[in-house]
């Protein structure tokens, strides 16, 4: 690290070190999100003229209100706690500004579209100039090489190009998509660990070092069987819908109330006898159609409606808590009220974090589940608009003076916060 400077309390894990974050979505700042959370000073360079797709959010209920910036769940989710500077990156002034910047720090993370950091002669090859030991990420679609490099990506497309989609959902339907950008924080977690390996490995070396990731090589690492499964016997895995090739019964079963659920998974003989006992059939043990498991796959309609006619008279937590106490896994279908309000696991683990927000006086987000005992981590603030603290770390960082700052705000090179 670079010495004891920067934000944040000197308990916490990366006290001391200094992170330029060149980002967007999630794929980079959630990298740097972790890092915040852990006491690492992050500092968010931006453009008023390409601001972070988080920051274009529209209050569902309120859309007279227009673009919000700094309201997005998502912004908070995955800037929270970061210091933000805005720069012209297509002005060598700007550039130049950025490179001095990075030389007083530890960490760049960039998950700009594959070339678009060397074009702006933020590369790591130009860094290392100014920065001899720098750790670098660079996070994109497809890598910095190969054919596919330069190709336009999203969640959603790496996604189905992974194979995911075609795995996913159930037999006889289309191609699924989850709704959710699953490459995005599967390549954040696989960069914040190798970007740690790579401080690591600086400590003891005194050498830094650049990271390439590949967001669709993270998300086919994800479900390695699956492929694994085409080699050996040639085909396509099957969908399998809520069922499982190792376990009956096993699915999400209708219970009490609307839209309510339990999912049950039951592999074991034992884990089907404490199934039977629970739900008082224990006569079911001994039925030659439910006998062993090869027995219950071939009979899992039937076996499915008798589990559920049991389910769908009682309350899924109930439901749970009596084949859990049973020694079988079963968790309710929970959604987002039940996470924030009902979820006791949650709670006792004090999970959600409520931030200061500068508008709010204070909000409440998903934590940073990194569990540090030793040095835990805090959220210092939601995040704040593009260019909040552009005075602050140019003038301390970089020894800017007022009448210069003021000169660069006029030519363009740096873009001050909104009023």
């Amino acid at each position: 690290m670079s010495g004891q400077r920067g934000q944040g309390d000197q308990r916490h894990a990366l006290a001391g070190l200094r992170v330029v974050e060149l980002s967007a979505g999630m794929a980079g700042p959630w990298i740097g999100r972790f890092m915040a959370w852990c006491g690492a000073d992050v500092i968010k360079v931006e453009s008023k003229k390409h601001p972070d797709v988080t920051r274009l959010y529209v209050p569902p209920r309120e859309p007279d209100l227009g673009v919000q910036p700094t309201m997005s769940p998502w912004f908070t989710d995955w800037n929270a706690g970061k210091r933000f500077v805005a720069l012209d990156l297509t002005r060598p002034a700007a550039v130049e500004l950025a490179r001095k910047l990075v030389a007083t720090a530890d960490v760049v993370v960039e998950n700009y579209s594959a070339g678009v950091i060397d074009k702006l002669g933020l590369g790591y090859g130009e860094l290392v100039k100014v920065k001899p030991d720098l750790v670098m990420i660079g996070s994109s679609g497809f890598g910095d090489s190969g054919p596919c490099r330069s190709h336009v990506t999203w969640g959603s497309n790496i996604e189905a190009l992974s194979g995911l989609s075609s795995v996913s959902g159930f037999a006889g339907r289309e191609c699924t998509i989850t709704q959710y950008a699953y490459p995005d924080p599967l390549s954040a977690v696989h960069g914040l660990f190798a970007v740690m390996c790579a401080l690591d490995h600086r400590r003891r070396t005194g050498q830094g070092q650049y990271i390439n990731v590949s967001q669709f090589e993270a998300t086919v690492a994800g479900f390695g069987q699956v492929m694994m499964e085409q080699l050996v016997d040639g085909r396509s895995p099957e969908k399998l819908g809520n069922r499982s090739p190792g376990a009956a019964p096993h699915g999400c079963y209708r219970c009490s109330g609307e839209d309510r659920w339990c999912a049950i998974s039951v592999s074991t003989d034992l884990e089907w006898r404490a199934l039977c006992t629970a739900i008082a059939q224990v006569e079911l043990v001994a039925d030659e159609r439910f006998i062993d498991l090869n027995a219950r796959l071939a009979h899992q309609d039937e076996l499915d409606a008798i589990v559920e006619s049991w389910t769908r008279e009682r309350d899924a937590y109930d439901v749970m808590n009596a084949l859990q106490a049973a020694g079988v896994a079963a968790g309710v279908v929970q959604n987002a009220e039940d996470l924030y309000r009902n979820d006791a696991q949650l709670a006792a683990r004090s999970f959600f974090e409520q931030i200061p927000h500068p508008a709010r006086g204070a909000v409440t987000a998903t934590g940073v589940p990194l569990g540090l005992t030793g040095t835990p981590g805090r959220t210092s603030s939601t995040g704040s608009p593009v260019g909040h603290d552009t005075d602050h770390v140019f003038g301390e960082l970089l020894g800017m003076s007022a009448a210069e700052i003021d000169r660069a705000v006029a030519d363009g090179i740096i873009e001050k916060a909104d009023k």
